[in-house]
């Protein structure tokens, strides 16, 4: 299954993870809307299915994992990356955008980052009560020589906010 089916209370989407130094790819299984799903304080970690698990530092001896399944911790997440673009009413993602470039420890992602219409550009990010702050049109350059082949784009995106180095316009 590759995109949501609307109105189900568990779906299941293929994402790309990115954390530090790895990328997992897998199926992501999600309970009733996307932003309350990722954004609930009382879990800390969500799980994926049929996953492949790349390192991607040079050197790093774990080159390629396949799993059957993984636990992520939310606050280890730099990026979310869905196969497709979900529905505005499955992402609640915020009417105003702004194009940025947002660096990580990893990765600078570029794209149309999703925010309230009276947020200041500045503080939208570290000020958000949201642990995960939604783009759209994201590409993604990695700020290393990943040893396997990575992500380079992704219609929709979700970078946790404690992730994020800093920003700026594009």
């Amino acid at each position: 299954m590759n995109r949501l089916e609307h109105g189900s209370p568990q779906a299941q989407t293929y994402v790309t993870v990115l954390l530090r130094g790895f990328q997992a790819r897998g199926q992501l299984a999600i309970l009733g809307m996307l932003q309350t799903f990722l954004n609930d304080e009382q879990k800390d970690a969500f799980s994926l299915h049929s996953v492949m698990l790349y390192g991607l530092e040079p050197g790093n001896p774990a080159r390629s994992m396949q799993l059957n399944g993984l636990f992520v911790h939310k606050n280890a997440c730099q990026m979310i990356a869905f196969d497709t673009m979900l529905p505005h009413e499955q992402t609640g993602l915020l009417p105003r955008t702004e194009r940025l470039a947002v660096y990580t420890s990893h990765y600078c992602i570029q794209g149309d980052f999703h925010m309230g219409a009276d947020a200041l550009l500045a503080e939208f990010i570290a000020g958000s009560r949201a642990q995960f702050v939604g783009a759209s049109n994201v590409q993604v350059f990695p700020l290393f020589h990943p040893q396997a082949e990575m992500i380079q784009a992704a219609p929709l995106a979700f970078l946790h906010r404690s992730a994020v180095l800093m920003h700026h316009l594009v």
